[in-house]
């Protein structure tokens, strides 16, 4: 996400990563990307 900056901008949404001293955080991160595959699977068009 190279470019989250502009993606926030463009969009109003907020990109969070978690913090490579906290592994605690790595398994939400997943979770939360497992449930949103659920509803848009790889491959799917987001443009509206």
């Amino acid at each position: 996400m190279a470019d989250h900056q502009r993606f926030t901008l463009a969009t109003g949404i907020q990109v969070y990563f978690f913090d490579p001293q906290n592994p605690w955080q790595w398994g939400s991160n997943e979770n939360t990307n497992d449930l949103l595959r659920q509803y848009f699977p790889k491959g799917a068009d987001l443009t509206g």
